[in-house]
């Protein structure tokens, strides 16, 4: 099993980057402790800890009662090593751009709705930069505010994607350090502070969408051609290295035994584990999963706590109907009320970027990959769902949103037994309705309707399961998460 990483060390490696890749200049203050631990889901305990190990690497200055200040560097970096970096990531560079330039705008404009601009933290900063122009960091407050944009739509999803973005853009390399892309974006283009602010004032979501669609595509763009015009003035241009993109939802709480949880929660769910057969013995998982006995016990007291099996002394684990007195019970955790709310977030989050994925996936599909998926759609037991998200992924060639598809889906493991087996035969039978008729949209060749029709099957999930959860087990928390609509109907002739 893959190690996990520690809270400590996830929170250090970002802060840090963030500090050397600039989103915070030498001078500013850091966020404050508070900030970071709603940020992280971490203690003040483990901030004070990171704080204190940026310290002693000489990245920040901490006085007493203040908030870290970012240390100046000591060494002016040298431009062509900088560029010759940049140059080395230069394809996922691009794909980092390309990714986010598909699912931002959906993002904003779920946040957006119901939004009051001027309250923003960063408003009052972004509408001094669009006045003033862009000096050195001028970038900043308009990154800043879409920050704030998505933190206000609820999803702390949306802002850790976002944050995430920022680890890898190398935006200020190219706002600061770039005079091309300066040239050809920042002061050739449209400003995205204008955007941004004129797009919030706006009450129809499709414009909004339509604008952000634009104001991204064209920020891709220059960055394609700048690195394409570094490459072609770069002496001895280097290699391709790639770039790793990663995006881990989970850092800090995916605890090896919650991980064996979710997969066999998942296969209860999608029928490998069936009613009345039993688990593999303790020995058979510790080995499968490569953990102690210790871990595995762990998990299955869980999944027993959940009433989805129950370990017979001499006879081993089986899988029985849930209990829904015990799932009464749990909503009193505060602990597993948490990821109730994280899948339904995950569901919203899915809704919103499944459009876009499958939009682009679905001129890929082959005739016999159609065939294929079609002999698979004959089992009534079987979730459609999964098999065409399985396709959509295989068709995906931007890695960072295959990374966040992925990751996505792996959160939404976690309900695949609350969403799918209590009212197995309802639910399942109308959801596989759903894919089919989208699928006979993609048989077609007619994509836009593929993509708002597999939209459509995760807005279902996500509409059945909040209701399930706040009418019949009470999980009142998960009366606020709001329902993505779709407003792209006026675009595709629907209305």
């Amino acid at each position: 099993m893959k190690p996990q990483e520690t809270k400590f060390t996830f929170v250090y490696n970002e802060i840090k980057q963030c500090i050397l890749e600039g989103q915070i200049p030498p001078g500013n203050t850091l966020p404050s402790s508070r900030m970071y631990c709603e940020q992280f889901h971490v203690s003040r305990y483990t901030i004070n800890r990171v704080f204190d190990a940026l310290r002693a690497e000489g990245l920040v200055t901490i006085l007493p009662r203040l908030a870290p200040i970012v240390a100046s560097k000591k060494d002016t970096c040298n431009s062509t090593s900088t560029v010759y970096e940049i140059l080395k990531q230069k394809q996922g560079i691009l794909q980092i751009y390309q990714t986010f330039a598909l699912i931002l705008p959906s993002l904003m404009v779920f946040s957006l709705q119901g939004c009051d601009v001027e309250i923003m933290p960063h408003y009052k900063q972004a509408m001094k930069a669009l006045r003033l122009g862009y000096a050195s960091g001028g970038w900043s407050s308009p990154s800043k505010l879409g920050y704030d944009i998505l933190r206000i739509g609820g999803n702390s999803l949306f802002s850790e994607l976002y944050s995430t973005f920022g680890l890898y853009n190398k935006l200020a390399f190219f706002t600061e350090d770039c005079p091309y892309f300066s040239k050809h974006f920042v002061q050739g283009s449209v400003s995205v502070t204008s955007v941004i602010i004129d797009t919030l004032k706006d009450n129809d979501p499709l414009t909004k969408y339509n604008q952000l669609s634009t104001m991204y595509q064209e920020l891709t763009d220059s960055i394609e051609k700048t690195l394409n015009y570094l490459a072609e003035t770069t002496p001895h241009c280097p290699a391709q290295t790639g770039l790793n993109f990663s995006w881990n939802p989970m850092r800090g709480q995916d605890y090896y035994y919650s991980k064996i949880v979710d997969d066999i929660n998942l296969k209860i769910g999608l029928g490998e584990y069936p009613v009345g057969t039993y688990l593999p013995y303790e020995k058979q998982l510790a080995s499968q999963y490569d953990v102690s006995l210790s871990t595995v016990r762990k998990a299955l007291s869980e999944l027993e706590q959940r009433g989805f099996v129950k370990t017979l002394n001499g006879k081993g684990t089986v899988v029985i109907e849930p209990d829904d007195m015990k799932l009464h019970q749990l909503a009193l955790n505060s602990g597993y009320v948490e990821k109730a709310v994280r899948y339904l977030h995950a569901l919203q989050l899915m809704v919103l970027i499944i459009r876009p994925a499958a939009l682009v996936a679905a001129p890929q599909f082959t005739q016999a990959e159609l065939n294929e998926l079609a002999d698979r759609f004959t089992s009534p037991d079987s979730i459609y769902l999964t098999d065409i998200l399985e396709s959509i992924m295989k068709h995906t060639t931007l890695d960072p949103l295959s990374v966040i598809l992925s990751e996505t889906n792996h959160l939404l493991e976690w309900g695949h037994h609350f969403a799918y087996y209590p009212s197995k035969k309802h639910t399942l039978s109308h959801l596989n309705k759903q894919v089919i008729l989208a699928f006979q949209q993609l048989r077609e060749g007619n994509a836009v309707s593929f993509a708002d029709g597999i939209a459509d099957c995760y807005r279902f999930n996500l509409v059945h399961m909040k209701k399930r959860m706040v009418e019949k087990y009470k999980f009142h928390n998960a009366a606020s998460i709001r329902i993505p609509e779709n407003y792209y109907f006026s675009s595709n002739g629907k209305e």
